[in-house]
């Protein structure tokens, strides 16, 4: 099995580290993971400059690239830059710091494992719980992998042998100690703490700070916060279609050629 590890918290992360050397006792395993950190960049890509590529050694994988771009680019210069068809599977994290519910449409690591489904292959994002267990992202957070490092080659066995079909795109957030066990979960919502915080204010400049650290969430049976603010795993499958079916029928009944043409001499501006 040939694993692709790529990361959106950069080459140096203990997390990728952990996993490399956990996927090594079941794969191949080759790290393209940017070189430094790029959370929260979503699916971002490099369109315009080049990509400064260096050469790096870590523990576990046969070898290892750290790229100057985002998660995306990673996955899709590991692609190009091997001959046919490139792995059986990409895994990306383990991100420090849990992707729930709507993090997932933020999120490097997810956006990682979602790029592989689009290039043909099945993609596993991870993600760890800090020691402190929060169930938000945290600077400077202190994290242990054992239930991610039990997991994970398991995990991905089972989707390179294709045994969760053609596609097959989860998102599994790990608790910190040992789990409780694993849950198949739909995705939650957070409840984002905005708040408009002046930082600082010079030369009619200002600097604000929005988001605050103590994001919370909905309650609500099923769902990945459920499951680890129960001492769970929660694994999801998502998936990249993005087109509402019912919603194309909706459009679909409407009469655009007349909403053309009220745009048309109607004596309006836009």
């Amino acid at each position: 099995m040939r694993v692709l590890l790529t990361n959106d918290d950069g080459i140096d992360s203990p997390g990728l580290h952990a996993m490399a050397r956990a996927l090594s006792a079941v794969a191949d395993v080759t790290v393209v993971a940017p070189a430094t950190n790029q959370s929260a960049v979503a699916r971002g890509i490099t369109i315009r400059g080049t990509l400064e590529v260096e050469r790096r050694d870590v523990p576990g994988a046969r070898q290892a690239h750290a790229v100057a771009g985002t998660p995306v680019d990673c996955v899709r210069f590991a692609e190009a830059t091997e001959p046919g068809p490139s792995f059986d599977v990409v895994v990306a994290g383990a991100n420090l710091g849990l992707n729930l519910g709507d993090d997932v449409t933020y999120s490097g690591t997810v956006a990682a494992a979602m790029e592989a489904v689009l290039l043909g292959y099945p993609g596993l994002a991870v993600s760890q719980q800090s020691r402190t267990r929060e169930l938000h992202h945290i600077p400077n957070g202190d994290y242990e992998f054992g239930v991610a490092e039990a997991l994970v080659p398991r995990l991905a066995t089972a989707l390179a042998a294709g045994l969760l079909g053609k596609g097959a795109l989860l998102n599994l957030n790990c608790p910190t100690g040992a789990a409780a066990g694993v849950r198949v979960c739909r995705l939650g919502r957070r409840i984002w703490s905005d708040q408009i915080q002046l930082v600082s204010e010079r030369d009619g400049r200002c600097q604000y700070r929005l988001y605050g650290e103590d994001a919370d969430y909905h309650r609500a049976e099923g769902t990945d916060f459920e499951a680890i603010a129960a001492g769970s795993a929660s694994l999801t499958a998502l998936h990249v279609e993005l087109e509402s079916a019912a919603g194309i029928q909706r459009l679909r009944a409407l009469d655009l050629d007349q909403l053309l043409q009220l745009g048309v001499g109607d004596g309006q501006t836009g």
